[in-house]
């Protein structure tokens, strides 16, 4: 049993770590895995190539970003998810929703002295398979693009809320309270007034989506997203509930006002269903997405930003082994 162990020094909780955090993940473990620092995504590669031929899980020591990342860098080495380690996320960032979803519990110390306890014991954690989406497409340049994911925001409030969440130094669950509370006493005060908080949140974005086979009649989305799984983000917020069974995707596209948005919040904190005349919620098996005016499309997956793509395509993807830690 090894463990390799990637250390994003960049996440918010490993920046208050200290200097020395890669010292003490390396004690916690001890002889049976190594820790490798990336200062940046372009590191990634390496340290990925580095490990994976001795791994038997992989610690992503970041947040949901970064364990997208890193599976992403082991699916471009090894495409089939069967030849894939466990993962194992460590709580390490603003919303940790995998390790939530998961059920990892603690953060990287305790987990990986988890990790050398059953190395040591031979008694290994549980393992949980997630569902993932399958998510390609084409940039403006003709560059193709392809990821797996757990949450997509392709558009609409979900994908605008993430430029108003990163506008914060150090983002936390309460940052997303504190943007619903001034979204909605924005939109209380001036309505859509294009200089209030809320004009930027509420803009819809111009597309033309296909849901398996049925286009949709408007080309304004005032949601866009797709979800493998209920995702809770912080405890505030609860989307994608129709993506709790497995193997469902739950996709979301199509009109709804800013009123009837905020009249949906407390089901979206309770994880309920959004309804409106004009809105596609539930589940489904495909989704395409075609930029239309003179937006091009900057999706987010998991909490990622990627920019100037043209179209995407949504399906389901490979399911992802979650090594289920907890540590004491």
């Amino acid at each position: 049993m090894f463990v390799g162990v990637i250390l994003n020094p960049r996440a918010r909780r490993n920046r208050r770590a200290g200097s020395d955090h890669a010292r003490r993940l390396a004690e916690a473990i001890g002889p049976h895995g190594e820790v490798v620092e990336t200062p940046s995504v372009d590191a990634l590669g390496e340290a990925v190539e580095r490990l994976l031929p001795r791994a038997s899980y992989l610690v992503s020591d970041g947040g949901d970003g970064a364990l997208s990342w890193m599976i992403h860098e082991v699916r471009r080495r090894r495409p089939d998810a069967r030849d894939w380690p466990a993962f194992v996320p460590t709580n390490g960032g603003t919303i940790d929703f995998v390790a939530r979803k998961a059920g990892v519990r603690g953060r990287a110390l305790g987990i990986l002295r988890a990790l050398r306890r059953a190395a040591e014991t031979g008694d290994r954690p549980a393992e949980v398979g997630l569902d993932s989406l399958a998510i390609t497409g084409a940039r403006l340049d003709g560059e193709a693009f392809d990821r797996v994911g757990f949450a997509l925001a392709a558009g609409g409030i979900g994908n605008r809320f993430f430029d108003r969440y990163y506008e914060d130094p150090d983002p936390s669950p309460g940052t997303i309270v504190r943007i619903i509370a001034r979204t909605v006493g924005s939109f209380a005060r001036g309505g859509l007034h294009e200089s209030g908080y809320a004009a930027h949140l509420f803009r819809p974005t111009e597309a033309r989506v296909v849901i398996d086979g049925r286009e949709l009649p408007t080309v304004r989305h005032a949601a866009l997203h797709a979800g493998a799984f209920d995702v809770n983000l912080g405890g505030v917020v609860r989307v994608f509930p129709q993506a709790r069974a497995p193997g469902a995707l739950h996709f979301q596209a199509g009109t709804m006002s800013p009123a009837r948005i905020i009249a949906s919040l407390p089901r979206i904190v309770a994880g309920a269903a959004i309804r409106g005349p004009e809105l596609l919620d539930g589940r489904g098996e495909h989704m395409r997405v075609e930029a239309r005016g003179d937006e091009l499309l900057r999706p987010i997956v998991d909490g990622e930003r990627f920019e100037g793509l043209t179209t995407l395509d949504v399906r389901r993807g490979p399911i992802v082994r979650i090594a289920k830690v907890r540590a004491r």
